[in-house]
């Protein structure tokens, strides 16, 4: 029976990011890996190398760019 380490009971905490705006609480914990997860489904050859999320609660979306362009179609509804 393999012996408990302190290592083996560490709890490691969930992280998690929040923005609040407007009366709101929009979870934006993963919205990066997301975004990039559809934008690569329909981009399958594209090579990204800097992918950029702007959040703007006040507009309930959030947009992105791809290696530092933006287009009218990469916009995240929040």
């Amino acid at each position: 029976m393999p012996k408990k380490t302190k290592e083996s009971t560490k709890i490691v905490p969930t992280l998690r990011t929040i923005v609040q705006a407007n009366g709101r609480e929009i979870d934006v914990t993963n919205i990066a890996a997301d975004a990039l997860k559809a934008y690569k489904s329909v981009h399958k050859r594209k090579v990204v190398s800097d992918f950029v999320i702007y959040v703007k609660p006040e507009e309930n979306a959030a947009y992105f760019t791809i290696n530092g362009e933006g287009s009218d179609e990469y916009k995240i509804d929040l």
